[in-house]
């Protein structure tokens, strides 16, 4: 399996980190950003083809994180420093919330620090991403602040969680990506700092874990592939730091099939080159089978500090958000 990157052209003046990326019955690209500066839109839409369609959100969200779309169109997105979950419909105006806005549940948590969390709950605290089922249903990580999987009906109500902080099977540290699987009834975590994918039932039954996973940050279940954007073990993030020249495993994407054998890898230890990734955060599929991949924490400066060693990064970068087409 193989894959090509595709240019998109980008019709917009300035394209901060994106956080998360989804598509909608049409392909449209949807994406979020939580460096919103002068462009202040924390959800852009784009044609396939990448061109500007329109954007919402100015005002209403603090740290758009993640992003699904179900199959109505219906738009979901995770603000973390809100601690709730907003929906929107197709054209960007809110029509319901999950969560309590500006509410985190006390879980010891300090300062977003996973290791400080001291207990887990049904609640929210930091949440960061969110997969939504072909029924309706809703699975959201939770996350920065918590070590927790929320499972909620399409009309909003808490059915379950579970998890709780730790390194044991079915325990988390930083519960960041989350994907579903309909055909088989399976729920796929991304345990990042565990650098791990736990695979559950929809009921939280714990049905097999993927170890060397390096810091999965997203995973998007399509067709018989299961497709997974890895942070890396290269870059300060989240108060992690590896000793100088101790991991070696750069940002990527790897697509695998439900057995977990890998079966293609995206990118080089070039994080500025086309095709290749600083930060890989967010990655879906679209309709026609293409993988788009967002990424944060984009160099601004020349030098670069969240690199352990201190090396020069060059400021001329890809798009933080790349498209990729399968060529055989």
């Amino acid at each position: 399996m193989k894959f090509q990157f595709v240019p998109m052209d980008f019709n917009i003046k300035k394209m901060p980190d994106v956080s998360g990326v989804a598509v909608d019955s049409k392909d449209n690209i949807y994406y979020t950003t939580r460096i919103c500066g002068s462009l202040n839109t924390p959800v852009m839409v784009l044609s396939p083809e990448g061109r500007y369609l329109r954007a919402f959100g100015t005002g209403m969200l603090k740290n758009a994180h993640g992003i699904c779309i179900d199959r109505e169109d219906n738009v979901y997105v995770v603000d973390g420093m809100r601690n709730c979950v907003f929906r929107f419909d197709p054209e960007g105006h809110h029509i319901g919330t999950i969560g309590t806005p500006d509410s985190p549940i006390d879980t010891g948590c300090v300062n977003y620090d996973y290791c400080t969390i001291q207990k887990s709950t049904d609640s929210f605290n930091h949440p960061a991403k969110i997969a939504a089922t072909d029924g309706g249903d809703l699975f959201i990580a939770d996350g920065y602040g918590n070590a927790r999987v929320h499972h909620y009906s399409k009309d909003g109500k808490h059915i379950k969680s579970w998890g709780e902080p730790g390194t044991a099977r079915g325990q988390f540290n930083v519960v960041h990506g989350i994907g579903v699987d309909d055909q088989n009834g399976d729920v796929y975590v991304c345990d990042r700092e565990n650098e791990r994918i736990q695979i559950f039932t929809f009921d939280g039954e714990l049905r097999a874990v993927w170890d060397d996973i390096w810091r999965p940050t997203d995973v998007c279940v399509r067709g018989d592939n299961v497709y997974v954007a890895e942070l890396g073990e290269i870059m300060f993030l989240d108060n992690v730091l590896y000793e100088p020249g101790s991991r070696t495993h750069h940002s990527q994407l790897r697509v695998f099939n439900r057995k977990g054998e890998e079966l293609a890898q995206l990118g080089t230890a070039d994080s500025g080159a086309h095709g290749s990734f600083f930060a890989a955060h967010a990655i879906t599929v679209s309709h026609a089978g293409e993988i788009l991949a967002g990424e944060v924490n984009f160099p601004r400066e020349d030098v670069w500090i969240a690199y352990p060693e201190g090396r020069g990064m060059s400021c001329k970068f890809h798009p933080a958000l790349q498209k990729f087409a399968r060529t055989e």
